[in-house]
């Protein structure tokens, strides 16, 4: 007879086929009150087999692992013994009932240290097995995340505090190696240390190192640290952010004069909403300029603070990478900006947005803090960023998306913005703002403040409005302030459920497309239109800073997400009653009697990988509608959802004959055979997508 703490001990080395029904009538006295059935069983899958589980070994870049569970203990979780553990072996399903199948996806370990997971299958507050993961320690390696040329920092003549990140999977720690009493270590961190610097009260410059070691290795680094003193500032001559943009040729050119500017910071570096090494300044000549620190931990400036900046030196260029690594914004900035050039920073109330009316053009704006009057969001659905909150973003390389140039990139959201004109301006949220799911897109109208930057995309310019702050965002909840009058809305849907047809829940009006006649399903087929995710909150949420988790957590549970429609089969589709043409279309009927104002289509869709990625938008009185009988009225490249499962808000503004119309047809027509990843064809399999349709009058 097996004692508990054997039993235990036989789990804790990998023994997973335990028989418990025999072990607890055998250990009754201790728990008589507990039977849970049969034996649990646990198998891993390997090639279709299945095989007796033993202590698994993984691979240093990780895999993922196949098992069956076979039980009738009812209700169980999968959860690690350390819940840090979680970070680097993940379980789905993470919780069942009965018998299952299970996968455990182990990530890489970048870390010079061996790891292990014990990953418990736990049922009633009780371990009834484990699966163990062992993983061996990675290379160890140490590196100084900075560009300082000849490994010298040079530091400010009026003294600074900066931080130096130290990029290592292994303990390391910072030395001084000769000091005359100047240079001090602050604060260290695993990623990064202090270093406070007295002023240079002498008319000499002077230099010191400091020795960074990986401990237990002979990796090792120097860094010079060089001061200088306070001449050449001393004979500088104050300019304006305005003077300065005159010296410049389109934005690009040195500043070889000994000039400085003064402005404030008009962005927030808290925000999460700007690039982590860019800051924006503006002064009074209601000018703005972009700068680019050398590394993200010399900007340490909050908004509002007064910089004095010396720009002897220094050269704008344009930004062809961006900040992210994406395709560049095409602005004028200055790149590796040392925080020795930031001779005095104080803080002060801030300078006074610009306002901005009707008509007034925005790119003449670009790195100005201004606020836009009587704005709506042209599409307002889910929060300030819609994306799946748990991806990695491991699609580094953006060749992966031949639409992605056109669309929203994996790192940001784009909520369009419409004026009393009709004209667009484009939101850009980060998905690393802290504000990003804090607040449901609002309904009605009002004004917004932000700054104005310049992204290019497609090779055109785009200048849009970024906030700093849930404060800067003062459009009304209230939908009644809205201009645009919604004529008819399908979506969004907040219960995966069957429907017998999609119907507009505002108004008049049907979703199909031109391939079926069946309504929603509950999971995918060849022609049928199903239910699935759409990443976006339908409600507000709230960040815990501790783990960087949204709560209540992003998942697919009603009230806590919407859903999205989807359809597959968008080529040549033998169920296409489109007789004139090959694509396959979304169709969308409604009745505008009685409507006056200018309509527009507004809508959040987007595409899988093997997806559609062009659309014709056009319309007709009649589904049935030869080809020629279709008006155009523009065309959509929609978004590859797989990159950061995320949709795309568009808005197309409709004609004027599409008014009083008792059955109104528009349709998305997929008018090229080129999936959304790239330019092959579209994948049978391959699916598009709708969150919300709305019709607009205004």
């Amino acid at each position: 007879m097996y004692d508990m703490k054997h039993i235990l001990n036989n789990i804790k080395q990998g023994l997973f086929i335990v028989t418990l029904a025999a072990t607890l009538a055998a250990t009754s006295c201790q728990q008589p009150e507990t039977t849970f059935g049969k034996d649990v069983e646990i198998f891993q899958v390997v090639d279709g087999e299945q095989i007796a589980l033993e202590e698994i070994d993984t691979a240093l870049k990780g895999e993922r692992y196949e098992f069956v569970l076979h039980s009738n203990i009812g209700e169980w979780q999968l959860k690690p013994t350390y819940e840090e553990d979680n970070e680097w072996c993940k379980a789905w399903p993470s919780e069942g009932k009965d018998d299952a199948r299970i996968s455990i996806k182990v990530f890489e370990n970048t870390s010079a240290y061996p790891r292990t997971c014990e990953m418990n299958v736990v049922a009633r507050g009780q371990v009834m097995a484990t699966i163990i993961f062992n993983q061996a320690a990675n290379q160890p390696n140490m590196k100084l995340a900075y560009n300082y040329p000849d490994d010298t920092k040079v530091v400010n003549e009026f003294g600074e505090r900066f931080k130096v990140r130290v990029d290592s999977n292994i303990e390391w720690k910072s030395e001084l190696s000769y000091n005359g009493g100047w240079l001090h270590l602050g604060e260290k961190t695993s990623e990064y240390q202090e270093f406070i610097v007295d002023a240079n009260p002498d008319d000499k410059e002077r230099v010191t190192s400091v020795r960074f070691r990986a401990i237990g290795t002979d990796i090792e680094h120097l860094l010079y640290i060089s001061q200088g003193t306070s001449a050449d500032f001393d004979a500088a001559t104050k300019c304006s952010i305005s003077d300065i943009q005159s010296m410049l040729s389109e934005g690009v050119g040195g500043i070889s004069d000994n000039v400085y500017v003064q402005g404030y910071v008009i962005s927030d570096i808290t925000s999460g909403n700007f690039g982590p090494k860019q800051m924006v300044v503006m002064d009074d000549s209601k000018c703005g300029m972009l700068v680019e620190f050398e590394d993200e931990f010399s900007n340490i400036y909050p908004v509002n603070t007064l910089v004095t900046l010396h720009l002897k030196g220094m050269a704008f260029i344009l930004d062809t990478t961006g900040a992210d690594g994406l395709e560049g914004s095409y602005a004028s900035k200055i790149a590796g900006f040392s925080s020795a050039r930031v001779k005095f920073a104080e803080p002060s109330a801030g300078i006074a947005p610009i306002e901005l009316h009707v008509g007034d053009e925005i790119e003449n704006y670009e790195n100005c803090l201004v606020t836009l009057k009587g704005v709506e969001y042209a599409v307002p659905y889910g929060t300030y960023v819609n994306v799946n909150e748990d991806f990695n973003g491991d699609y580094a390389d953006y060749a992966y998306s031949h639409s992605q140039p056109y669309n929203t990139f994996y790192n940001e959201y784009v909520q369009p913005l419409r004026d009393m004109s009709d004209n667009i301006i484009e939101l850009y949220t980060r998905r690393d703002a802290v504000f990003r799911a804090a607040r449901m897109i609002p309904e009605g109208s009002g004004d917004i403040t932000g700054v104005v930057m310049r992204r290019t995309k497609g090779g055109q310019p785009i200048f849009h409005l970024r906030m700093r702050s849930l404060a800067d965002d003062n459009i009304s909840d209230d939908a009644s302030t809205r201009r645009a009058k919604t004529v008819m809305q399908i979506g969004p849907w907040t219960e995966k459920k069957r429907l017998d047809k999609i119907a507009a829940s505002v108004g008049t009006g049907t979703l199909n497309t031109s391939a079926t006649d069946d309504g929603v399903i509950l999971s995918s087929s060849s022609v049928a239109i199903y239910l699935s995710n759409a990443w976006a909150r339908c409600t507000a949420s709230t960040l815990n800073p501790e783990n960087n988790r949204w709560y209540p957590l992003f998942a697919t549970a009603e009230g806590v997400t919407y859903f999205s429609v989807r359809a597959l089969n968008w080529w040549d589709n033998n169920y296409n009653r489109i007789t004139d043409s090959q694509g396959v279309a979304w169709l969308i009927t409604t009745n505008t009697t009685g409507v006056e104002g200018k309509l527009s289509l507004d809508m959040v869709c987007g595409s899988s990988s093997g997806g559609p990625m062009h659309f014709a938008v056009e319309w007709a009185t009649s589904e049935n509608a030869p080809l020629s009988e279709w008006k155009h009225c523009g065309d959509i490249i929609a978004a590859n959802a797989s990159i950061s499962q995320s949709m795309k808000a568009y808005t197309v503004d409709l004609p004027d004959e599409c008014k009083n119309v008792s059955n109104l047809v528009i349709r998305l027509r997929v008018s090229e055979n080129m999936r959304a990843k790239n330019t092959s064809a579209i994948d049978p399999s391959g699916n598009s997508q709708f969150g919300l349709i709305r019709l607009s009058s205004r």
